[in-house]
């Protein structure tokens, strides 16, 4: 992987003059708490883009390594980044990572883009990743949200995650701009899902959303476990995740069920259940307000009785 060092030359300065005679509008936004790891990959990830982006802003969300200072030495040979300090909430988490995310988008919503990308620090992808996006959202202008796929990081090589090709992966969610702010841009949320409640807003408005196939994205840090965190609890908080956007308890079970490889193999299965069906039961109040969850519930029960008549047409 390139150095930023190498966009110092004329191949950056070639970039730089393209972007300026507007061959590409569109932004990033990136919220880094404690990235120092994954940027020095990351950031000539960017630079490396067939169509530069109009402004990348990394919000340092109260960073204690040296992840502003990798971003600070960034943006004096690509003024296009710049960095953003912000220091909302003291405690890592994913509310902390919408307000870190918003603040960093009050920061370019005077530019002129077309579109908005929401952009995790531990990821990379191909040189044509935003290009191609950006030609598909041309293609079709009902095109909301969009991503490619993400690939799981096993071992040494990659694994693709097991998702929807109708659902843009929050790691990478690239926006119509006029789409994200219809819908509000991202909420702050209990456990995850801040990026499919987005979505499922795009979609109940009469957006389409989806995944590329063949636009992988590599996602490098391991899992949530490598961050002290277990399997048992990444799968538990996967099920109350599913609880708090929405998700039809029957659905929940048949999605459990189709990702029974996940870690820990079988058992993840009662486990995101139990997170689920936990909060089921006491009622909980969710992420979700209520008519997006009638609007979620309405589609998974399509979905459903799309899978029964499959099962159940002999003829």
């Amino acid at each position: 992987m390139r150095s930023t060092q190498d966009y110092k030359g004329d191949t950056f300065e070639k970039k730089t003059k393209r972007l300026s005679q507007g061959s590409t509008t569109y932004a990033l936004v990136t919220p880094a708490r404690n990235e120092a790891r994954y940027l020095n990959s990351l950031i000539p990830c960017i630079l490396g883009q067939t169509l530069l982006p109009l402004k990348w802003i990394v919000v340092s969300d109260g960073s204690t390594d040296n992840t502003d200072e990798i971003v600070t030495r960034a943006s004096s040979c690509a003024p296009l980044i710049e960095l953003v300090r912000y220091d909302g909430i003291s405690k890592r988490g994913f509310g902390s990572k919408a307000l870190a995310f918003m603040a960093g988008y009050e920061h370019l919503k005077h530019l002129e883009f077309a579109y908005i990308g929401n952009l995790d620090a531990d990821i990379t992808f191909g040189p044509n990743y935003y290009e191609r996006l950006i030609e598909e959202m041309t293609r079709n202008p009902n095109l909301g949200v969009a991503s490619g796929v993400v690939m799981e990081k096993k071992g040494a090589s990659f694994k693709r995650v097991l998702s929807s090709l109708n659902h843009a992966v929050g790691a990478a969610q690239f926006w119509r701009r006029e789409c994200f702010e219809t819908v509000g841009g991202y909420l702050p949320v209990t456990v995850g899902g801040m990026d499919a409640i987005a979505e499922l807003k795009a979609r109940m408005y009469g957006w389409e959303t989806r995944s590329f196939s063949d636009l992988p994205v590599y996602h490098h840090r391991v899992t949530d476990h490598a961050n002290g965190r277990s399997v048992f609890y990444v799968a538990f908080r996967a099920g109350m995740t599913e609880y708090h956007i929405g998700t039809e308890p029957l659905f929940a079970l048949m999605k459990a069920l189709r990702r029974w490889r996940d870690k820990p193999p079988i058992i993840s299965i009662f486990i995101r259940l139990l997170g689920y069906f936990k909060l089921w039961l006491h009622k909980s109040k969710r992420d979700a307000p209520e008519d997006l969850v009638r609007y979620l519930k309405k589609e998974q029960r399509e979905r459903i009785r799309k899978v029964f008549r499959g099962i159940f047409d002999w003829r």
